[in-house]
């Protein structure tokens, strides 16, 4: 009876160090029981389990805000750049290419369903279509423009690439109206002004691609603008894509006019010289390089703000000087 009772003893106190310890408590209350000061010595030595892993902040998903105390940094199996979330198995978006890759409890991170389109890739799609079939007939400048934003934006495999054209064909035909794609792709993306910009950007490209920005398909380009949410940046998008494209050909923003240099600003002559350069000082901010390397942007992306800076910054040298 009495080794009974020091067995118990021993399971009790064994059981009490596991728990601490974060260790299954029954299984450590046999082994006390049958091994006595064997296994009180083996669970003082070994170290306390990891147990579950808590949130910081309320909430119990992604979307709620809440974050794990530990991140991991891993290199996007698309672009190579590194990315940085929570250490959570699943599918990511790598912010820099926006593609989807899966995070695997090994630690490993690979493309996911390589060869399936993203949504945000398929609603860009239809939209470039509708551009595209607006003044009736699709003309082969504009399928080159569409192929060549296709393969900059998206880096898609040959068999995503086939898909896309399909895509497109079909979407040119497709009952869906613009507005209702513009809508959707803006709750795909939840209204991240970057994506929807260069979207505008995109259709614009798409549209000027025969000579000429015809006035139906400006119009379908402003309601797109107002549905993302960027309608009183839309003459500054016009004006900066105008520019780039100006400069490629080895014009500069003084070669187009002075009238060109406020659209890039966003003003117009009739305002202030303190609205002026709060605009200038608000793009200077919104198009920083910094900015793009905190995020951990491309080079590419780096290179293109470099470029867009010393745009901004010429159109407002020419402006202060007209005014002078």
């Amino acid at each position: 009876m009495i080794d009974v009772t020091w067995r118990l003893l021993f399971a009790i106190a064994v059981a009490v160090l596991a728990v601490a310890k974060k260790r299954n408590a029954v299984l450590w209350f046999i082994a006390g029981f049958f091994f006595e000061w064997i296994a009180l010595i083996v669970i003082l030595i070994l170290p306390g389990g990891s147990g579950r892993r808590m949130f910081v902040g309320g909430g119990g998903s992604r979307d709620s805000g809440a974050h794990w105390h530990k991140k991991v940094s891993r290199s996007c199996p698309y672009c190579g750049n590194p990315v940085t979330f929570d250490d959570i198995p699943g599918n990511w978006t790598c912010p820099n290419c926006g593609q989807t890759f899966t995070y695997s409890s090994d630690g490993r991170v690979f493309a996911s369903n390589k060869d399936e389109l993203m949504p945000q890739m398929e609603l860009m799609v239809k939209l470039f279509a509708k551009m595209a079939k607006k003044d009736g007939v699709v003309s082969e400048n504009e399928v080159r423009q569409v192929d060549q934003i296709v393969r900059q934006a998206f880096r898609p495999t040959k068999e995503q690439l086939r898909k896309i054209m399909a895509l497109f064909n079909e979407s040119r035909y497709s009952d869906e109206s613009f507005e209702i794609i513009a809508q959707n792709l803006y709750a795909s993306v939840r209204g991240r002004s970057d994506i929807l910009v260069d979207t505008i950007i995109a259709l614009l490209a798409i549209a000027a691609s025969d000579g000429a920005l015809r006035t139906e398909e400006e119009t379908m380009i402003r309601s797109a603008a107002l549905i993302f949410g960027l309608a009183d940046q839309y003459e500054s998008i016009k004006a900066q894509f105008f520019g780039r494209s100006s400069s490629s050909e080895g014009s500069s923003t003084r070669g187009a006019g002075l009238e060109n240099c406020y659209q890039l600003l966003g003003c117009t002559p009739n305002d202030s010289d303190q609205i002026i350069k709060k605009k200038y000082r608000e793009l200077i901010k919104e198009n920083h390089p910094d900015r793009l390397m905190s995020r951990g942007a491309s080079e590419a992306s780096i290179k293109e703000a470099n470029s867009k800076i010393a745009r901004i910054k010429h159109a407002y040298e020419q402006v202060m000087a007209a005014r002078s």
